[in-house]
């Protein structure tokens, strides 16, 4: 039992004896990534946090550590702290609608007699009223890097800016009920973020945005009717409304062309990740 017992206590001494691994401090520049988040995964994925400080100042990352554990930091910011991807997103409306146009003119009707110097005839009223149902398909290109947002604009013109606005002062957007709009149009705020490998998630804000008569930059985002959506990559998704309000759709998304014609547009997207 003795001798035992000598050999246990030798093993446990030379272990005791034996020098610690040497550390060294090695600064990380950190160029996309929150570093106080770095600051806290980096150490999950150790093996071994014996000896390891880790602490951020700015953009960068103060790391004490060994030279394994060292090796693990640079492979991990290889990762976490890469360029954001980009998000090419094609955009194809689909608008139909109505136009009316109505002409009234009036012309002679049977022989014009020249009496004493005067035009004798008889005039005759002419009234036509004609109604054109057209639909046109166009199509826009953003592109928003991941987790970024780009805006989307809908239509040239927004024929119920006075509704809208006065829905956005029932829900809390703006103070003023009254708002001198000099020019101001409605749009998406597309959010696309990768969740995992060829898989988006996309977030749709409705948005009006423009200029006030004092020259003030306004924008009202409606973030209670925010949807979104996961799709795959290169999949196309429908965009047929804001569901939890279907007379908020109806408004904004509507639109009014060049020429005075009403049209209700219908919205696909499809995301492609950019290499």
């Amino acid at each position: 039992m003795k001798t035992f017992s000598f050999v246990w206590i030798a093993l446990l001494s030379s272990a005791l004896s034996l020098p610690a691994e040497e550390t060294n401090l090695q600064i990380y520049k950190v160029h996309y990534a929150d570093p106080a988040e770095l600051a806290v995964v980096i150490p999950m994925m150790m093996p071994s946090t014996n000896g390891l400080v880790l602490e951020t100042v700015d953009k960068t990352l103060l790391v004490r550590g060994t030279a394994a554990q060292h090796e693990v930091v640079r492979q991990m910011l290889r990762d976490l702290d890469a360029p954001p991807k980009n998000i090419q997103i094609n955009v194809e409306f689909e608008t139909s609608g109505e136009s009316h146009n109505r002409e009234f003119g009036v012309r002679l009707a049977g022989p014009v007699v020249v009496y004493d110097g005067d035009v004798h005839g008889s005039l005759q009223g002419r009234f036509s009223s004609r109604s054109t149902t057209s639909s046109e398909n166009t199509t826009q290109m953003l592109v928003a890097s991941d987790g970024r947002s780009a805006s989307l604009r809908v239509g040239e013109t927004v024929p119920y800016i006075a509704w809208l606005t006065e829905y956005g002062y029932r829900h809390g957007y703006v103070r003023y009920i009254q708002i001198e709009w000099r020019e101001v149009g409605s749009f998406l705020a597309v959010e696309p973020t990768i969740v995992s490998p060829g898989i988006i998630r996309v977030r749709l804000t409705p948005e009006l945005s423009g200029r006030l008569e004092n020259g003030e930059r306004q924008s009202i985002q409606f973030t209670h009717l925010a949807t979104e959506v996961i799709v795959g990559d290169g999949q196309t998704i429908s965009i047929g409304g804001f569901s939890t309000d279907e007379d908020f759709s109806s408004k904004f998304l509507i639109g009014r062309g060049a020429r005075g014609e009403s049209s209700v547009t219908g919205i696909t997207l499809t995301p492609r990740i950019l290499d």
